[in-house]
């Protein structure tokens, strides 16, 4: 039985008027009721397939013919027939249910195995000492044909925008206050001390207050001139200040810088305890206290279900968590 309701419409529908359409009036299921009816041409079998009812599909059919003007559909031999307009509209029709499909469907599986081009990560040169070679290693092992691109923080660099337009897929950060736009995943946390070299007179007796706020010190060079670093910004708020000796570029180039100098460096315990293990240096307690770096992963919300770039935060998870992450011993260990 074919009950469609068409003689029941006008000879012509009301046209909709000009620059009127109301999108929020069409609904996919509209839009899947209409390619239904072109795949079956027959009404009955077009609601069975669909799990409705023929007056649901009737009505749904009522709402494109006022959307678009056009009949669509009328009495056939057997079943219906598609007219012009519906013939014209079968395209974007079905592309639009495609790229519902698309839209609502789960990632796709990631395969690294399988995986090439280029991931973009930016990065504090804090880390790289400990956490590159580990990375490179979990890469080359399981991801051999995708390669990292490891950019440097920098004042000029616009960190937010280039996530959003995808010239960076990850960001690792220790900001206060990051944009509440991105993602992010806590990484770590890390205990600020005080590395010196062996030499140095102070390395021979507990580290006060006074001492290390009159000793020369040696610092990250600042983003730009008169920008406070993050230490220096902490101290700041109790009070007190220090004499930056030395700036440098490289931060992992300051513990050589140590070994033969008189200058101090506070930093992460993660980042002194992988130097501490092959260049004479002595770590001892920040004598005043101050918070701990915490560090995270930021990304866009676009790559949310991006495969390569889920995967790359997981790795970088699973580095910076390791037992022996500041161990120096680190190309071996990544292989495992």
């Amino acid at each position: 039985m074919n009950d469609f309701p068409v003689t029941a419409m006008p000879a012509s529908p009301p046209a909709a008027a000009p620059g009127s359409t109301d999108l929020s009036r069409l609904s996919l299921t509209d839009i899947q009721a209409f390619v239904t009816l072109l795949d079956t041409l027959h009404v009955s079998r077009a609601a069975i397939r669909l799990g409705m009812g023929q007056p649901q599909l009737s009505g749904r059919l009522a709402r494109l013919r006022r959307l678009t003007g056009d009949l669509l559909f009328v009495r056939g031999p057997g079943g219906v027939v598609p007219t012009a307009t519906a013939l014209s509209l079968e395209t974007p029709a079905r592309e639009m249910l495609a790229q519902a499909e698309h839209f609502l469907a789960p990632p796709d599986e990631f395969d690294p195995r399988k995986a090439r081009g280029t991931l973009h990560l930016a990065a504090p040169d804090y880390l790289d000492p400990m956490l590159l070679p580990r990375l490179a290693g979990r890469l080359r092992t399981a991801a051999p044909a995708l390669a990292l691109s490891v950019h440097p923080l920098t004042d000029d660099l616009d960190y937010a925008q280039k996530l959003g337009d995808g010239r960076l897929d990850l960001v690792i950060a220790n900001w206060p206050d990051p944009p509440a736009q991105l993602h992010r995943l806590p990484l770590m946390e890390d205990e600020l001390v005080v590395m010196m070299g062996s030499h140095h007179p102070l390395a021979r007796r507990s580290l006060t207050a006074q001492a290390y706020l009159q000793a020369r010190h040696a610092a990250p060079t600042a983003m730009r001139p008169g920008l406070r670093s993050t230490v220096d910004a902490m101290l700041a708020r109790q009070g007190h200040a220090r004499h930056i000796a030395l700036e440098c570029p490289v931060f992992s180039l300051i513990p050589y810088v140590l070994t033969q100098t008189d200058l101090l460096l506070t930093t992460g315990r993660r980042f002194t305890d992988f130097f501490a293990s092959s260049l004479p240096v002595s770590v001892t307690t920040l004598p005043i206290p101050l918070p701990s770096l915490q560090y995270y992963l930021l990304w866009h919300p676009r790559a949310r279900r991006d495969g390569p770039v889920r995967w790359l935060r997981e790795q970088i998870a699973a580095c910076v968590r390791a037992p022996a992450f500041s161990s120096p011993d680190t190309y071996s260990s990544s292989r495992g």
